[in-house]
């Protein structure tokens, strides 16, 4: 463990103590060589400009994006039942994936939107670069065993299973049709908002008749991690538009990602360089988020939602206006208990049960900086 050190250059010089002051501009506004497609886009056509002006009170949207690896599926998992929130399908990669084709060429992405022949093109984007919804179904039909969910997917891959071992019974032909018959209005779309709500409509689809609403507070809901431009974007443009952001630690977050990513669960100095980045960087935006946004940004502690999740379920309906429902404390997915989404493969047992089996992992604190503590000190602090 004595060479094994955060490289000084990922770290504040000695004589700066940690502020979010720092920062004046996000992580995501200045990304790697190899991340600039993810990187903040200076949009120029008014179809990005144009601030949001049909979106309204009773038509709210709730994302659910924190940093990956940080509770994103427990989240879905807690809300999953509730009775004035509507089912989620599972995450979608489209709005991440729409926003990269537009920092690739803004124009040549709204003139390809403008000479939809078919859908495929957006139904593609689900996974990135494939359909999703419909990878699902078929397999479902073909009755393969599930090897690999989101947890356990590769770097820059996409997995289209979102829980262990578990494909949800999706109409995918209500949502294929559905964007069929709005195929004319994608084209006609006057902004990205009108684009996205039809879009939310369709993954609607695939949950419909699941579920009877009463008194629906969240008209639409939508989920993939680390969405920190599209949320810098979008909070902008609407106050009716809501995020929850997990964080979590780095000791734990560490063991999680390095085994999905480097299918480890030791310490060595590359991934730890690697992996302190990822959470400094990630959740330093999401804290510029909320500092910008606060009445719009609701952090959750990943720690809390394992250790203590009645109380932060409480907690997040105080927040979201919403009543709380003793559903919450089952682990769900479009109403069928699940195991979750951990790195670490569970048993049986784990079925319909949020657990905290990942903390007991030892990460030595010796190995963290001064300022990773003062940065969560701030999260601790802005957290419900």
């Amino acid at each position: 463990m004595n060479n094994i050190r955060i490289n000084k250059k990922f770290l504040l010089p000695e004589n700066l103590k940690f502020s979010l002051s720092l920062f004046k501009k996000p992580f995501c506004s200045k990304e790697k060589k190899k991340f600039k497609r993810y990187e903040t886009v200076i949009f120029k056509n008014k179809y990005f400009t144009k601030k949001f002006t049909n979106l309204k009170k009773n038509k709210k949207i709730l994302i659910i994006s924190g940093p990956a690896r940080n509770g994103n599926h427990i989240l879905m998992s807690t809300l999953d039942g509730h009775p004035q929130i509507p089912y989620i399908p599972g995450e979608d990669v489209l709005l991440r994936e729409f926003f990269s084709k537009a920092k690739d060429n803004e124009q040549k992405l709204l003139s390809k939107l403008r000479k939809l022949k078919n859908v495929d093109f957006i139904t593609n984007m689900s996974g990135r670069y494939f359909n999703k919804w419909l990878k699902i179904e078929n397999l479902k039909k073909s009755k393969k065993k599930i090897k690999i969910w989101s947890g356990l997917q590769k770097i820059n891959k996409v997995s289209p299973v979102d829980y262990q071992e578990h494909l949800p019974n999706l109409d995918y032909q209500g949502y294929y049709q559905f964007l069929k018959k709005q195929l004319i209005e994608i084209k006609k779309s006057k902004d990205f908002l009108n684009f996205f709500l039809i879009y939310l409509q369709a993954l609607n689809k695939l949950t419909q008749n699941k579920k009877k609403i009463k008194k629906i507070k969240y008209e639409y809901i939508y989920a993939n991690s680390g969405l920190r431009r599209e949320l810098f974007y979008l909070l902008n443009r609407s106050k009716n538009i809501i995020c929850i952001a997990p964080i979590r630690k780095f000791e734990s977050f560490y063991f999680s990602y390095a085994k999905s990513r480097y299918k480890t669960n030791k310490i060595k100095k590359f991934i730890l360089n690697d992996l302190w980045q990822h959470w400094k960087h990630k959740t330093i935006d999401y804290l510029l988020l909320k500092k910008k946004y606060p009445k719009q940004v609701i952090i959750v502690k990943f720690e809390d939602l394992i250790r203590n999740h009645k109380n932060t379920s409480k907690k997040l309906c105080k927040n979201l206006k919403i009543k709380y429902s003793n559903i919450m404390e089952k682990s769900t997915f479009i109403g069928k208990k699940v195991v979750g989404n951990s790195s670490f493969k569970k048993d049986k047992k784990y079925i319909g049960k949020f657990y905290n089996a990942n903390l007991n992992n030892k990460f030595p604190k010796k190995l963290l900086p001064k300022e990773y503590f003062e940065i969560l000190k701030l999260v601790n602090k802005v957290a419900i």
